[in-house]
């Protein structure tokens, strides 16, 4: 597969939106496991702003830090497509858009070819006479996308009233450039809080990565790579049990200056689940007009008034001794309205709650935190 589905795209665009809607959604989910992927958010909401007019348009760009030259939008998205383009040699990025359309329905025939372009994303009739079809034939293009790891993105009942629904699915998995031994996997104490522990299995390993402590942050980084890919999983640990509020209000737009050392490293093994939706989030950066019976779509669906119905995201990842696996998938359901060499040491023990990042040099994919194990 050779397609996409959140942070730093300093080549293709703006990374405040990811920083922004990050921050809500971390701060919603502070006391839970957050696995996300801000660019598929952005690069699904993106897809509908292509169809939008007017104010439901300029919200839109404005939360979406986008140029106000659409052809350019289309441009810069259709250039971070072609990038990922034959990435699967050794780490699996992939990341792949879809819009299917109540077949009562077109898409205006310059939006089709546009999505088609720009974004790689085919345009499907789907019958919705019969929801439970409806919804597997939408869940079944997820799972495919994901290799099984995002199940039941949409359920029936979402579907019963669907005119249209704009999806973007992510996936990625990587082998550690560094493996940890399993037989060092031991059972150790995660501290929840300063008055909590509770088991976790923690993986261990001795070996030379970029890392650093900085106090500003008032934690630790280390880079994690992957094995002949250009992506790593960035790890923020606070130094503080109870510091990863604050530390994730820091690292927006932080640029960490890593160098290499010898590090002992303890990090927990871990698998998340998420589902969010995301229409209050939306609402409270500044996107609300897409949301109203008001909202203008005409330069996405011909002859028909549509609005924003729900915002849905869901997200897997699982860290393991051999690397990790990571997915994401949001779908936007609109409904009709009639009208250096090692120099130093390290001890990097991840035994309490702790951000992290997949990325690349200039785009962060999968965004989230750990803050407890799994029970």
């Amino acid at each position: 597969m050779k397609h996409l589905c959140l942070l730093l795209l300093a080549t293709s665009v703006s990374c405040r939106f990811a920083d922004d809607f990050y921050q809500l959604l971390a701060k919603e989910n502070a006391a839970n496991n957050l696995i996300s992927s801000p660019l598929s958010v952005e690069i699904a909401l993106s897809m509908a702003y292509m169809g939008a007019r007017a104010k439901t348009a300029q919200e839109m760009r404005n939360v979406l830090k986008l140029p106000d030259d659409k052809k350019e939008v289309a441009a810069k998205y259709k250039d971070l497509l072609s990038k990922l383009e034959g990435r699967e040699k050794v780490a699996t990025l992939s990341l792949a858009n879809r819009i299917y359309v109540n077949k009562k329905f077109q898409l205006v025939p310059s939006y089709n070819q546009m999505v088609k372009d720009s974004f790689m994303a085919e345009a499907e009739a789907i019958d919705i006479v019969d929801p439970n079809k409806a919804s597997s034939i939408v869940n079944n293009w997820v799972d495919n996308q994901t290799r099984g790891k995002i199940k039941d993105l949409v359920s029936s009942n979402d579907m019963s009233k669907m005119e249209l629904i704009v999806l973007n699915a992510i996936y990625f998995k990587g082998q550690w450039e560094y493996k940890f031994n399993p037989k060092l996997t031991k059972k150790r104490n995660f501290r929840v809080s300063d008055q909590k522990s509770v088991p976790v299995e923690m993986m261990s390993l001795f070996q030379s990565f970029r890392a650093a402590h900085d106090s500003e942050l008032g934690a630790k980084i280390i880079e994690l790579p992957y094995r002949n890919s250009s992506l790593s999983m960035l790890i923020f640990l606070p130094d503080q049990v109870d510091g990863l509020s604050e530390l994730e209000k820091k690292i927006v737009g932080f640029k960490p200056k890593l160098s290499k050392m010898d590090v002992t490293l303890r990090l927990p093994k871990f698998k998340i689940e998420f589902f969010a939706q995301l229409n209050k989030v939306l609402v409270a950066m500044g996107i609300q007009d897409a949301f109203e019976k008001s909202a203008d779509f005409k330069d996405l669906v011909e002859n028909s008034n549509v609005h924003v119905k729900k915002v849905i995201h869901k997200a897997f990842i699982e860290v393991n001794e051999e690397g990790a696996e990571a997915a994401a998938a949001t779908a936007l359901l609109f409904v009709r309205y009639s009208m250096p060499m090692p120099s130093s040491q390290m001890v990097f023990n991840a035994d309490h709650p702790f951000a992290y990042v997949i990325r690349d040099r200039e785009t962060i994919y999968f965004q989230g935190h750990f803050v407890k194990p799994n029970e």
